[in-house]
């Protein structure tokens, strides 16, 4: 059972499309547990579906539950559930009010309301989704998972989560590069994000540190190491006009990536993910998911 709302903005106006390219920030879906660090989210998906005059939508899973036996629980799950749904209406009624863009919400009944929020997001493709992350780290992580993590991997459209902290304008976004096409794709999202704020872009490159096999001595191409100018060059088309800084580490690649977000005291961090593609990223995460649970500031997914 599902129930869905909308309303219309007090005001629409024309919806804010990119200065080249395709991309464009037109459809904002906000994923929200009612928790507080989904209430965060929410105002951040408001802050910015207000200011592209994108439409925005909220969703909210109640997760059903029955048991094994559901004719000897005399269908209490069923009410619980009813009952969840009928709250959750009400508190999404009251959090959507006075939206400046056109705005819905919507409510439904499942049995797993991580399933259904990861459907939610790949049947609708918005432009951008929102929604909270826990930071979860160490076993509890590794065993169960992140719904996060999830939607990033599974729905293959922008995502940009957070946690604590209130929506502020971009003033400086790091945008991390290997140099490779992939991490190109989130080049359009962030040039377009740092054109409608006025921010700085940081280029951040880092260079894997020495392996085993180049401590001792054993032949094994070394990463090459671009200049910082050779840097700025590879970012300079897709952030024509804008102030770009380019920036060499050496080290791995979240940990310096978080430190360029700490050191320039960064809004947003904009980056592609490459997905788990060694051993070791399926067994430690991957430098999306770490950067995800440890970053300073909110980080969107491109």
């Amino acid at each position: 059972m599902s129930a869905q709302v909308m309303h219309a903005a007090a005001e629409a106006g024309p919806r804010a499309a990119a200065g080249e390219g395709m991309v464009a920030i037109r459809d904002v879906l906000c994923l929200t547990d009612l928790s507080p660090l989904s209430d965060n989210a929410l105002a951040h998906a408001r802050f910015l579906a207000e200011r592209f005059q994108a439409e925005l939508t909220v969703y909210h899973a109640v997760e059903t539950f029955e048991g094994a036996y559901p004719d000897v629980t005399f269908g209490v799950g069923h009410e619980l559930a009813e009952a969840a749904q009928e709250q959750a209406i009400e508190r999404l009624a009251r959090d959507t009010q006075g939206v400046a863009t056109r705005c819905s919400f919507k409510v439904e009944q499942a049995r797993s309301a991580h399933d259904a929020i990861v459907e939610m997001v790949r049947g609708r493709r918005p432009d951008l989704t929102v929604m909270a992350t826990h930071g979860r780290r160490g076993l509890r992580h590794l065993l169960l998972g992140s719904v996060t993590e999830e939607v990033v991997q599974q729905a293959h459209t922008p995502v940009l989560c957070l946690r604590a902290g209130a929506p502020r304008p971009y003033r400086r976004i790091v945008v991390p590069t290997d140099l490779s096409l992939a991490s190109r794709l989130a080049f359009p999202l962030a040039a377009l994000l740092a054109r409608s704020f006025g921010a700085e872009v940081i280029g951040v490159h880092v260079v894997p540190p020495p392996t085993v096999a180049n401590l001792s001595g054993i032949p094994h191409p070394m990463p090459s190491v671009p200049t910082e100018a050779a840097l700025w060059e590879f970012y300079r088309a897709d952030f024509e006009g804008l102030p770009v800084t380019a920036q060499v580490y050496t080290g791995v690649g979240w940990d310096r990536i978080i430190h360029a977000a700490e050191v320039e005291n960064a809004d947003l961090i904009v980056m592609a993910t490459r997905g788990h593609d060694s051993l070791s990223d399926r067994i430690l995460g991957s430098n999306t998911d770490r950067v995800l649970r440890q970053a300073p500031c909110p980080v969107l997914i491109a």
